[in-house]
């Protein structure tokens, strides 16, 4: 994607340079021998005399400088080095200002460049940030070479479409068309496709098929151009497929996976996406085993390539990659329950897909905390990251090779066998990864947990449910020590988005009628989710519960399990919520719980509690903006840069890179917060009462507040000493937070932020603390979107970072309500685990809710006893 931009740069800037003496020009002979190492493909030779350039320039001219860094960029990509090549390039930026002349277009290459390889690397928040920049140098000048424009109009449209922005990616596109009669036939082949790819999506399947069909006439033939060939058929087949035109839709499948099993091979994800297709195409016309057999090998690959690049910040795919996994993993369990006909051997099957769809999801969060870590993790973690970025580097030559060379010649065959080396050796490193440092894995990856594993660690009165939630259906399994079974749900996300919408608006204080509640919507969800396993469930009286999408913002403790008469007699005593016979535990996945089970439990720690409570934030809040019942969380974009976009699935092919691999990973390191943006946070004053009011109930503890609840502060405690930690305070943890920073807690924010403390102790710095708490208490989370959104894949995050760092409970509220109830419900579990602990901690907090609804009438409505849940081990 990346080299004919920097090759360009490369020689513009050298012919501007200043005139070169007679004698021997160390620059020039440095830059010679880079360039030719390069050809070589001696990466190592070809860096070392580039870096030495780079040195030798910053001593001569500015041009000179920036011609090195580019060089230098471009081999640092070749060789995996993303970062590396990232910061090559972010220091030619700084330095082209100082290079005397108009040299606006060649920075203009550079922040094209630099947002493709961050488009490559999954920033694209980043990425848009420099598609930008180059767009506005362009439209500055008064001509710009018409393939330096259509590079950056097609590759900022492909991202727009990728962020959900589809008006904005066809006015790209539409900016692009009139530079074609400039440019190679090639050019206006990519736009087509792109264009067909962007209509399909948009529901125009005629209007698709008459771009792709363009766009493959006046591709040359074959074998010319093949990657790009198979992304047309591809999307040719798919738009058929999607039009009901299954005779169409045969025909350029089949050929789009011919191709891509030939020249990318068998265990490609192009591969697995036409796999997926060719799944569905064949269910339509009924041939359901050749249906499941497509669909399992899509699986396999999928599967494959993430558990390769499992901890990388390869692994943080875009979005769009991971609701195209979802999508094939759907279509997967749906065949599944059609054709296999043992229900124990679906739900063994349906269980591992079920944990691979949440496999690396919050990779991006954790990808960095151990790289710059010392030690023997730090050490595999970072050569782990060396052979990914290398396979990705790759991966990417390969494409470019097979664009231009003839079937089987020699580099192709070299690149594929170093491609297979690569590919082995980081499967060999994941294994002894997880054999040797579990918990990490854990973290960054995520276990998959076979079912007889899970069902060897459940007790006699438990039971797990596991879901998944995607775009056009939903399934489950529920599992106890003696059965398992897989079901699917009819509701798809955008359904039970919409119901836990509408349950959350009637218990989220600041909607909420403490006369009515969403009864229906309660029971109609557990009437979907849970009464078709009812038979396994009911004599359980705990329940695991791994939620998904929209789910991970509702606990199940309210759903009711018969119809209510919400009618003026309503006595909500004798409400049926299941929270009245069962504990529910919420899970973030199946591999924490076996992870805990089996690992033995260290000393107490010594200390009773620290709390973390009522940060210095807005002291001069807009009148109305707090309530007698909430807290009021509405938490923005607080990382500095731009507010984040839903992403979506796209298989565009982006100028200069011939097959589709989604972006995958931030390249850079911390985002740091804005304090000005954490300061404007709604203060909460009475959360230091809630924590005066913990520490009674356990006997004492330290309790930081106000100027003491800071980022500094907490890290210079050695927070292993106690058994019980509370952080009082805002936290954000929605999805659409999550894409762009990360799930985090506010503490009291900084005048400036540095990367010790920037007022947000986000998931990857908790991870790398050191506890050993047997609670940790998140008293005012909110697990919606601003908007009120559900859906907190955060509140997963946040959970395995602290389940790494040492925690093995977590209790965390959905939404924050009076510290009254609050209190009484968090000290009334403390006080009843001291009386029963054999009980364990989660009946403990039942049997608190309980006594909450019941004892104290004006708290029955389940806005006050409901947002609590118990994440953990439930022991």
């Amino acid at each position: 994607m990346l080299r004919s931009p920097l090759r360009m740069l490369v020689v513009v800037l050298a012919l501007a340079s200043s005139p070169v003496p007679a004698q021997e020009d160390v620059w020039d002979d440095l830059m010679e021998r880079a360039t030719e190492a390069l050809r070589a493909s001696d990466l190592a030779a070809a860096r070392k005399a580039a870096e030495a350039a780079v040195r030798q320039g910053r001593y001569e001219t500015a041009d000179r400088h920036v011609t090195g860094l580019a060089l230098l960029a471009r081999i640092a990509q070749d060789a995996g080095d993303l970062r590396g090549a990232e910061d090559a390039l972010r220091q030619a930026i700084e330095t082209i200002d100082r290079v005397p002349g108009p040299l606006q277009e060649d920075k203009a290459v550079l922040h094209n460049n630099l947002g493709a390889l961050l488009d490559l690397a999954g920033d694209l928040p980043g990425a848009e940030q420099q598609y930008r920049a180059a767009l506005a140098l362009h439209r500055a000048l008064p001509a710009v070479r018409a393939e330096d424009r259509f590079s950056l109009l097609v590759n900022l449209a492909g991202l727009l479409e990728r962020r959900n922005d589809h008006e904005g990616a066809r006015r790209m596109y539409a900016d692009a068309e009139p530079l074609l009669p400039r440019l190679p036939i090639a050019a206006g082949v990519t736009l087509n496709n792109n264009l067909g790819a962007l209509l399909q999506r948009r529901g125009d399947f005629a209007g698709a098929r008459d771009h792709l069909d363009r766009a493959l006439a006046a591709l040359p033939a074959e074998p010319a151009q093949p990657l790009l060939r198979a992304s047309l058929l591809h999307n040719l087949g798919t738009a058929a497929l999607e039009a009901g035109d299954l005779a169409g839709a045969a025909q350029p499948l089949g050929e789009a996976e011919r191709i891509r099993r030939d020249r990318l091979g068998a265990r490609h994800i192009d591969t697995a996406r036409t796999l997926t297709s060719q799944a569905l195409l064949r269910e339509r016309k009924n041939e359901l085993p050749a249906a499941l057999g497509a669909a399992r090998e899509a699986s396999a690959i999928i599967g494959g390539s993430l558990a390769a690049s499992a901890g990388t910040r390869a692994a943080a795919a875009s979005a769009q990659s991971r609701r195209d996994w979802r999508e094939s993993f759907a279509t997967h369990l749906r065949l599944l329950g059609k054709v296999e006909p043992d229900p124990a051997r679906q739900a063994r099957e349906a269980l591992d897909i079920l944990q691979t769809v949440k496999h690396g999801e919050l990779a991006r969060v954790f990808a960095g905390a151990a790289l710059g870590g010392d030690g023997e993790l730090g050490r595999r973690v970072r050569l782990i990251q060396q052979q990914s970025e290398m396979f990705l580097a790759k991966e990417q030559e390969l494409a470019a090779e097979l664009q231009l060379a003839a079937p089987g010649d020699n580099r192709e065959r070299a690149l594929r066998k170093q491609l297979g080396g690569i590919r082995e050796t980081l499967e060999r490193l994941q294994g002894e990864l997880a054999r040797d440092f579990p918990a990490y894995h854990e973290l960054v990856a995520g276990r998959i947990a076979p079912l007889a594993s899970v069902q060897a660690v459940l007790g006699p009165d438990e039971a797990v449910l596991v879901y998944f939630v995607a775009d056009t259906e939903s399934f489950a399994v529920a599992l106890t020590r003696e059965a398992a079974r897989l079901i699917r749900i009819a509701s798809n996300r955008q359904d039970l988005g919409r119901i836990v919408m509408e349950i959350r608006r009637s218990v989220e204080p600041e909607h909420a009628d403490e006369t009515r509640f969403a009864f229906a919507a309660a029971h109609g969800l557990y009437r979907d989710l849970l009464a078709p396993v009812a038979d396994l469930l009911d004599a359980k009286p705990v329940w695991f519960v791994v939620p998904d999408g929209p789910l991970e913002s509702l606990p199940f403790s309210l759903l009711v399990k018969s119809a209510v008469d919400a009618g003026r007699g309503l006595n909500w005593h004798h409400v049926p919520w299941v929270v009245r016979q069962h504990a529910v535990v919420t899970l973030p996945s199946l591999g924490a719980l076996t992870l805990a089970r089996n690992t033995p439990r260290p000393a107490p720690a010594p200390e009773a509690l620290i709390a973390f409570a009522d940060p210095i934030l807005n002291e001069a809040p807009a009148a109305g903006a707090a309530s007698r019942k909430a807290r009021n969380l509405k938490i923005g974009a607080l990382w500095s840069g731009e507010s984040p976009k839903v992403l979506t699935v796209a298989e565009a092919s982006p100028v200069g890179a011939a097959t589709t691999t989604g972006a995958t990973t931030t390249v850079g390191g911390k985002r740091l917060a804005n304090p000005d943006l954490v300061r404007k946070l709604t203060p909460l004053p009475d959360t230091a009462d809630e924590a005066r009011a913990v520490a009674a109930a356990l006997g004492g503890g330290e309790l930081l507040m106000r100027d003491q609840a800071t980022e500094t502060r907490l890290k210079q405690s050695d927070l292993s000493r106690y058994r019980n930690l509370l952080f009082a305070t805002h936290g954000a943890m929605a999805s659409d937070f999550v894409e762009f920073g990360e799930p985090a807690l506010v503490l009291t924010p900084p005048r400036v932020a540095s990367e010790q403390d920037d007022g947000l102790l986000a998931a990857s710095e908790i991870a790398q603390l050191k506890l050993n708490a047997e609670w940790v208490l998140l008293s005012a989370c909110n697990t919606a979107a601003a908007d009120g959104t559900p859906g907190a894949e955060g509140l997963s995050g946040l959970a395995k970072a602290f389940f790494h760092a040492g925690a093995r409970n977590l209790l965390v509220s959905h939404w924050s309500v009076v510290s009254e109830s609050t209190v009484l419900l968090s000290t009334g579990t403390f006080k009843r685990l001291q009386r029963q602990p054999a009980a364990g901690k989660a009946r403990a907090l039942q049997y608190s809710i309980l006594e909450l609804m019941d004892r104290h009438e004006e708290f029955r409505h389940p806005m006050f006893w409901a947002p609590f849940v118990l994440v953990g081990d439930g022991r």
